[in-house]
């Protein structure tokens, strides 16, 4: 096993991570959250956005509302089920069309089948606040909509065992570069371990198929000491490896704002992807129901990672040392599999108490 660092100065708290408030270009950085939740309905949720944030509440259907012209932009609120919005919103037109005698009465029912499948999906699939990018020294503004939305009484990732809700968080790329992609994609490949203890990612979305890590096969390719691929090279080394954007750490958004026609040519037109020159963190709880439980704890964990993918020294180190680890089957049985953990631990500290 690696010898523990002492020269590096790798243990750095959360208050003196360099984050990056600008891009390379010298444009201000933004960040989004996306927030999965049950228990307070999507126009009470709107409600109180408007009194946090200004703006005006409107709905779309029953399963989509928006909160337009806030201090920030636009909330979106909405069921986080496609199927569910498209069958609202279609018979929501249909319904809009009929007039008088049998077409009242078919317009009715139409209305009880909306309520019927709001209901139903309101038990299944979470309800969504995806709130507008913010300026990262605007972060602890939203953590006003956190605290409302405990007050509330609202439901997260472990209040019952079928809400495998989660937190995801969309920053601004610093920098649109296949190096800085890929040394973000290194980062988070050797900080998983880590990362998934500080976040304390519950089993019931462990088990579910949206926050895979990157395979192993993938790791040894892009830790590879002589991969250096570019923009297009990289993109499809990622498809070939991650052919679902259901990764910790997706990709997709940001490769389709660099390069749309490769990544729907090898994903599909019918993929959900949203362009956008940001990241994709998918890891995080949401732990709306403990009062303890903030917005900015996950960011700062996110932090750690952009932390390494800038440090190049440390980088390198970091990823000399998983190079070497051993990785013989003997190992692997006598524990090899927590060795890294071990080694991390060693190096960085405990994120969940050092970056919390």
């Amino acid at each position: 096993m690696p010898t523990r660092d002492n020269t590096s100065g790798d243990k750095t708290p959360a208050a003196a991570l360099d984050v990056g408030y600008k891009t390379d270009k010298g444009a201000e950085r933004l960040v989004g959250f996306e927030i999965e939740y049950a228990g307070v309905p999507l126009k009470r949720a709107a409600d109180i956005i408007q009194s946090l944030y200004g703006g005006s509440v409107k709905q779309h259907s029953k399963a989509e509302w928006s909160v337009e012209d806030t201090r920030f932009g636009a909330f979106r609120l909405e069921i986080d089920a496609e199927p569910v919005k498209r069958f609202v919103s279609e018979t929501a037109e249909r319904a809009a069309s009929l007039e008088g005698g049998i077409d009242d009465l078919y317009r009715k029912t139409l209305d009880a089948a909306d309520d019927i499948v709001t209901a139903i999906s309101e038990k299944v699939a979470p309800f969504e606040i995806i709130a507008p990018p913010v300026s990262i020294k605007d972060i602890d503004a939203l953590e006003d909509l956190r605290r409302a939305l405990f007050h509330e009484n609202a439901k997260g990732t472990r209040s019952s065992f079928h809400h495998a809700f989660g937190v995801h968080i969309n920053p601004d790329a610093v920098s649109l570069k296949a190096s800085s992609l890929l040394a973000h994609m290194q980062a988070f490949t050797l900080l998983f371990p880590l990362l998934k203890e500080a976040h304390d990612v519950d089993f019931s979305r462990r088990i579910a198929p949206f926050i895979e890590p990157y395979s192993d096969e993938y790791a040894e390719l892009i830790l590879a000491d002589d991969y250096a691929p570019d923009l297009e090279a990289l993109i499809r080394d990622y498809h070939t490896h991650n052919p679902s954007r259901n990764r910790a750490l997706d990709m997709l958004p940001v490769f389709t704002h660099l390069d749309e026609d490769l990544v729907r040519s090898l994903y599909g037109e019918e993929e959900k992807i949203n362009a956008r020159p940001t990241y994709h963190y998918r890891l995080p709880n949401c732990e709306l129901s403990r009062s303890d439980w903030t917005l900015t704890q996950e960011w700062h964990r996110w932090c750690v990672l952009e932390d390494l993918a800038r440090d190049k020294d440390k980088l390198a180190r970091l990823t000399k040392a998983w190079r070497d680890r051993p990785t013989d089957w003997l190992s692997q049985m006598a524990g090899g599999g927590l060795a890294w953990q071990r080694v991390l631990r060693d190096r960085l500290g405990n994120l969940g108490e050092a970056y919390g």
